[in-house]
């Protein structure tokens, strides 16, 4: 395994565990529960914008390119920030729609740039994973 395989799948634990205490943990954990995972969720978005800051940077995009890479790669952060501002459960809905609209977009810039095939599959299983996390603990 991989140093990235290992740090991405263990970056699942805090959605899987904190999911697991909203639908099944004592009562008096719920409410910490559900912010923590909101707020993990939207730093992980943000990591996803950020990665694209990046790739921008490594490739040393110009012009044009540049406005709409480094442009994208804000748009995560802040898409986060306002779903915290929102009811919990409504702002885990946000964040979990977030995630695959960006793998969407991954899998879309997959065709036009160079990443390794590694990342995108481990891109999908973690994205699956905290959104599936965030969508179950939304509706408790």
């Amino acid at each position: 395994m991989t140093p990235a395989w290992a740090f991405g799948l263990a970056g699942l634990i805090p959605f899987v565990f904190l999911a697991g205490i909203i639908v099944a943990g004592p009562v008096h954990w719920y409410a910490a529960s559900q912010a923590l995972l909101t707020q993990y969720g939207a730093l992980i978005l943000s990591f996803v914008g950020a990665l694209h800051w990046a790739y921008a940077v490594q490739q040393g995009v110009k012009g044009g390119e540049a406005w709409l890479r480094f442009g994208y790669s804000v748009l995560p952060a802040l898409v986060a920030w306002l779903a915290l501002q929102f009811p919990l459960g409504l702002g885990m809905q946000i964040l979990a729609m977030s995630l695959m609209a960006c793998l969407v977009v991954d899998l879309a810039w997959l065709k036009m740039t160079v990443l390794p095939v590694w990342f995108i599959r481990l891109r999908a299983i973690l994205t699956i994973g905290g959104s599936a996390s965030l969508l179950m603990a939304s509706v408790f």
